[in-house]
């Protein structure tokens, strides 16, 4: 078969319905507006943990875009207990770091359970440099060009450069309710009022207050928006993210794509199947290393900038994350079915490929959430690849962008990512 994506989904002749339990009702919206906003100033301005760079295809003259990065505040307050995090050492032997992470696990699920059983609330996760690929081979067509002004790519506050940002102040549990209000807080507060080709402060400063109202009454349409909804992509828990903040404020977005996103049906014994999602294997990573030879079967190595790459995130906040899967995912899920993501935002998936993992190996499942939402939606399976599709098959994952873009384009002037 041809290396595209043609293969898609058909609907199903019928899905079935979440467990009947109080907890998956999920009433009101994700997150209320009300408790979105910036901290108060003024605050301290960190330097950048990492130097501003130039992107992959800065000598490729074909490619009229910069790159740039920049720091902005999570939303304030934060609404996660700060808690004793368990520690995953990597100077120790192979028996000792056996007993440390059996510990750790037991640690993660009694905070968990406690969260759950108590009724506590509830990050867009990028691989900074493994997306450039995919970024390349979007913007190395003309067509896509003239759909593009501008992309931002949003790190969660405990992944990427987020996590050296943030070394010493990650002391609470990932909920995905955390990452939908900083990215809300992020497109409200801002987010620019307008595209420009002119360099930008490192420290996003705020938009003025008369616009963040506006923002929160009209978002990015009606009279006086400088800019145009957002084309928001949301890969992994970042999909999840991205669907609660659609639901909690639809008139920021124009269209979802959601890349083989955390979003699956609920699972009542979650935190308390010891063979439940495989987060465990995160704490036994002592010293975060991805190594070429380990990928050069499944993934593109250009999306590896190194032979040897240290990831920034540490262990236990990649732990946590997945060990949060049920709550923002089985959310996602449950509001999905009950039709509350505004039927005028376009929808697409993008899955994984005929014969690879699934993030819910149930039959029938993986085609039953992509139908969750059946109006205005369509959906797409990337021939040869897995979840990592923007690792391996960046290529085949700009151009698959791109014609979303152009879809999107008959209906509007022009699309933001």
């Amino acid at each position: 078969m041809s290396d595209s994506a043609t293969l898609v989904y058909p609907r199903p002749t019928e899905i079935h319905p979440p467990p009947p339990l109080a907890k998956y009702t999920y009433p009101g919206f994700p997150v209320e507006l009300s408790s979105v906003y910036p901290p108060p100033g003024p605050l301290s301005k960190p330097n950048l943990p990492s130097t501003q760079r130039k992107p992959i295809w800065h000598a490729d003259k074909r490619i009229p875009y910069s790159l740039t990065t920049h720091i902005i505040p999570t939303a304030y307050l934060r609404e996660d207990s700060d808690v004793v995090l368990p520690d995953t050492p990597g100077n120790v032997s192979k028996e000792e770091r056996k007993g440390i992470v059996q510990k750790a696990e037991e640690r993660l699920r009694e905070i968990r359970r406690g969260y759950e059983d108590n009724g506590r609330n509830r990050n867009i996760k990028s691989y900074g440099y493994a997306w450039e690929p995919t970024l390349l081979s979007l913007l190395a067509s003309q067509e896509s060009q003239s759909l593009v002004q501008e992309i931002w790519v949003w790190d969660v506050f405990n992944q990427g450069d987020s996590a050296l940002l943030n070394k010493g102040n990650l002391t609470s549990l990932i909920h995905t309710r955390t990452g939908t209000r900083d990215l809300l807080s992020f497109l409200i507060y801002f987010l620019p009022s307008s595209f420009t080709s002119s360099p930008l402060p490192v420290h996003l400063p705020q938009v003025p207050e008369a616009e963040a109202q506006r923002r929160i009454r009209n978002g990015f349409f009606g009279h006086g928006s400088l800019r145009l909804p957002i084309c928001c992509f949301g890969h992994s828990f970042g999909g999840a993210i991205s669907t609660l903040a659609a639901i909690s404020h639809p008139s920021l977005f124009t269209s979802l794509c959601l890349i083989d996103p955390v979003i699956t049906y609920p699972k009542p014994q979650f935190y308390y199947n010891l063979n439940g999602y495989p987060w465990v294997q995160y704490l036994d990573a002592p010293l975060g290393l991805v190594e070429k030879k380990h990928a050069k079967d499944s993934w593109n190595l250009a999306s590896l900038d190194h032979d040897v790459v240290r990831l920034k995130t540490p262990p236990i906040q990649e732990a946590i994350t997945f060990n949060d899967a049920e709550t923002g995912a089985a959310e996602a899920w449950v509001r999905l079915w009950k039709k509350e993501l505004d039927p005028r935002i376009k929808l697409r998936w993008v899955m994984p490929g005929p014969g690879r993992a699934e993030l819910d190996p149930r039959p029938n499942a993986t085609q039953e959430r992509v139908w969750l939402r059946p109006e205005n939606c369509s959906n797409i399976r990337m021939e040869g690849s897995g979840h990592l599709v923007a690792q391996e098959k960046p290529e085949m994952l700009g151009k698959e962008i791109g014609k979303f873009l152009k879809d999107v384009s008959r209906s509007e002037a022009s699309a933001k990512l």
